[in-house]
């Protein structure tokens, strides 16, 4: 959800004093309740004739925790939290989610989550998969005051040309209480020999309460750095919207560095960043976003 965040290969072991055990032991803890609720839930959907050897998938969770300080303004708190529950004996049939972002956040908002301490969970079908694309249907309840219902359709068409990615994906989704909209998005990667990997991202969301139409264009760099999971990445955007004339929003150009800290599991973040809002009469407004990420079973995906 954040623009310019890239995936981690985060190396199979790391050399741990016995404090850095005691902090692994604790995590390894919360991993192993964590994955053992998922297979007591994967045991409902088992029927007597699967194998008790398909059932090796291995849940993900994620949590993000960041403060931006701006110029101007106080600290602004966010946290983020995803995860994907596997359930081997379910597959192609149903897989749960529980998160706290919002359907339909354009992919370089700062703060897609929903804030105030809402939860999404429910549950995510695979109607239709080919090779380059797949349909998908997600249903579930967003809980914070009156439970609000809601659904989205995804669908992603993926190709590949000398060594470029093209990636288009369309959303369209709809909440009971807020009524919904759409999110268009294409996104184009190449990765150099080096392992820097370019993207491009530009995208398009209608909502009830957007202003029009709003447009977002993206361009990184995500550079690997020597040493444990370190990157790079460099990241330009540009944000307008059309309602009934097409209007610059922000213009804004940050660098971001990542890299694990203590321990494999735990990643810090910090970007350095400038840009010019139209709220603001496109002055000049610098700010910097620090912050840390936990996540739990395999690095989940992260496009």
């Amino acid at each position: 959800m954040v623009s310019g965040r890239a995936d981690l290969i985060v190396p199979a072991e790391m050399p741990a004093t016995n404090l850095e055990q005691c902090f692994d032991d604790f995590h390894d803890s919360l991993d192993d309740r964590f994955q053992g609720v998922c297979r007591k839930l994967d045991s409902f959907f088992k029927r007597p004739d699967d194998d008790a050897a398909e059932a090796t998938g291995r849940s993900t969770a994620r949590v993000r925790m960041f403060l931006k300080l701006q110029d101007g303004e106080s600290p602004s708190p966010n946290v983020a939290f995803s995860g994907k529950l596997a359930l081997p004996y379910a597959e192609q049939r149903l897989n749960l989610f529980v998160d706290n972002i919002k359907r339909g956040a354009l992919p370089g908002d700062e703060n897609p989550t929903l804030q105030d301490n809402a939860m999404q969970i429910g549950a995510e079908l695979s109607l239709w998969q080919s090779f380059r694309s797949y349909l998908h249907l997600q249903g579930g309840i967003r809980f914070h005051g009156l439970p609000d219902p809601f659904t989205q359709l995804e669908f992603e068409y993926e190709r590949k040309l000398d060594g470029w990615v093209g990636r288009f994906s369309q959303d369209v989704f709809y909440y009971a209480l807020e009524r919904g909209g759409e999110l268009t998005e294409v996104d184009v990667e190449h990765e150099f020999r080096d392992k820097a990997v370019f993207r491009s991202t530009t995208a398009a969301k209608y909502t009830d309460d957007s202003d029009g139409m709003e447009f977002e264009q993206s361009v990184s760099m995500d550079i690997p750095l020597s040493g444990h999971c370190r990157n790079l990445i460099p990241n330009a955007s540009i944000f307008a919207h059309r309602n009934g004339t097409f209007q610059i929003d922000d213009y804004r150009v940050n660098l971001t560095y990542r890299t694990c800290c203590y321990r494999p599991w735990l990643i810090f973040e910090i970007a350095p960043q400038i840009e010019f809002p139209r709220e603001r009469d496109y002055s000049f407004t610098p700010s910097l976003r620090i912050g840390f990420e936990i996540w739990f079973g395999s690095l989940p995906e992260d496009r």
